[in-house]
C-alpha cells in the first residue's frame, strides 16, 4: 500500500479551560491517525504555559497518498490535549481536535516543500463546547510506494514505515533520599527510667 509521511508540527494552543483547580495546568499533546492506537505519538509537558502551553514538536505519520484515499479510508487525526496531575492521580482531558486527514492532503502543497498552518478550535472531549485554539502547521513528503515481493527487509510490516519509538507520557521524577548514617534509637528498659515503687 503506498502512502507519505506528514510532518505535523504542534505549536501551541490559547485560551484553553483550566481543568486543574489547585495547581497550574502542565499541559500535553497526544497525537494518533484516530482508530490506530500504535500511531500515538506525544510531546513534552509544557510546565509553564498553563492555558497557552507551546510544544513546537514535529510528529511524523503515515498517511494515504491521496485526499480521496483518505477520505474513503475515513481517516482522522485526532489530537488530544492532557494536563498532568499532582500527587500522583490520573491525567485529566483539557481537550480534543479532529482533524480529517483528506482536508491536510487538499490543503497542502503540490510539492509538499513548503509548510501550510493551521488553526482549530478545541472542544470539550465527546462534547460540542469549545474551549480553545490549536495552531498546527504541516507538510507532506513524497509518495512512497511498497516494496516489491521478495525485497522487503526486516524491521517493519509491508506498509508502515519504522518510526522511531516516542514516549507517550514524559517521564516522571521522584526525590530519592540520600543514604544517611544514623544509629537506630537506644530502648532503654522500663525499669531503669525512674524509681520503683512498691
Amino acid at each position: 500500500m503506498a502512502h507519505r509521511v506528514q510532518e505535523l508540527t504542534l505549536v501551541s494552543a490559547s485560551d484553553l479551560k483550566d481543568v486543574n483547580m489547585l495547581s497550574n495546568m502542565e499541559v500535553y499533546a497526544a497525537a494518533s491517525i484516530y482508530g490506530d492506537p500504535l500511531t500515538r505519538q506525544c510531546t513534552h509537558t509544557d510546565r509553564y504555559g498553563g492555558r497557552y502551553p507551546s510544544w513546537h514538536e514535529t510528529l511524523r505519520f503515515a498517511v494515504p497518498p491521496t485526499a480521496a484515499a483518505a477520505s474513503a479510508a475515513g481517516s482522522y487525526l485526532h489530537v488530544l490535549l492532557r494536563t498532568e496531575r499532582a500527587f500522583g492521580f490520573d491525567d485529566r482531558d483539557v481537550g480534543e481536535v479532529l482533524v480529517p486527514v483528506a482536508d491536510l492532503l487538499a490543503g497542502a502543497c503540490v510539492s509538499g516543500a513548503q509548510r501550510r498552518c493551521a488553526s482549530y478550535q478545541v472542544r470539550k472531549v465527546q462534547c460540542v463546547e469549545h474551549h480553545g485554539v490549536l495552531s498546527v502547521s504541516y507538510r507532506l513528503g513524497t509518495v512512497m510506494a511498497p516494496a516489491r515481493r521478495g525485497t522487503e527487509r526486516c524491521g517493519g510490516a509491508a506498509g508502515y514505515p519504522v518510526m522511531p519509538p516516542q514516549p507517550c507520557y514524559p517521564p516522571s521524577y521522584a526525590y530519592v533520599p540520600s543514604y544517611q548514617s544514623v544509629a537506630p534509637p537506644i530502648i532503654w528498659p522500663m525499669f531503669a527510667l525512674g524509681r520503683r515503687r512498691m
